[in-house]
């Protein structure tokens, strides 16, 4: 498995990485609930991809919301555009970007969530500093990556994931109030954090 991973999934069509982010669907809506995420709401979204998870903010924010879908791919969000136009969904606002330095003056987010993108990061405490910038005080956001003491049945290898503590002290260093750990399967677990007011 060592061999075939790379962080830059270059390894995998856009369409292997959609049906990774289906089968990762359940763990969604613990996601969205902890970021108290309703319908008129903002959400930054890092590490869109081909968009399923997108969708899926789309439907809990609805057409008054928006969901801005971060990716360094502009492949990967044409997957994306193409979804949108087939299910007619507008409030999705699609950003081809690297998180770590993105600048945006008009992106207005009351959270943000950052699924399953860190270990493919170079710089991942980058991406929390600035997602940390681009949210306004007490603003909640998710953090999911795959355990290190996981199984390892899907996902990146050991080598490759990132251990809670490391990932909330680049939250806190990032300007982050860590609020709680959970582990969601024997493969995954979410950090919540809130931007300190």
């Amino acid at each position: 498995m060592d061999e075939s991973f790379r962080k830059d999934l270059t390894h995998l069509s856009w369409d292997e990485v959609y049906a990774r982010q289906v089968k990762r669907a359940h763990l969604v809506d613990a996601w969205m609930d902890s970021m108290r995420l309703k319908t008129g709401d903002r959400v930054l979204e890092v590490g869109a991809g081909p968009g399923y998870v997108s969708l899926m903010l789309a439907a809990r924010v609805g057409p008054e919301g928006c969901v801005y879908a971060v990716d360094r791919s502009s492949q990967a969000l044409s997957q994306l555009e193409r979804l949108q136009q087939e299910g007619g969904i507008s409030q999705i606002r699609r950003i081809v970007a690297d998180a770590a330095t993105l600048k945006i003056a008009d992106l207005r987010a009351d959270s943000a969530l950052i699924s399953m993108v860190l270990h493919h990061a170079e710089d991942p405490a980058g991406i929390l500093n600035n997602v940390a910038q681009l949210l306004g005080p007490g603003a909640l956001a998710v953090v999911a990556e795959f355990h290190p003491e996981g199984p390892c049945e899907q996902g990146p290898p050991r080598a490759h994931r990132l251990r809670p503590e490391q990932v909330q002290a680049w939250a806190e260093d990032a300007g982050f109030l860590a609020l709680g750990y959970r582990r969601q399967t024997p493969e995954h677990y979410m950090v919540r954090v809130q931007k300190n007011s």
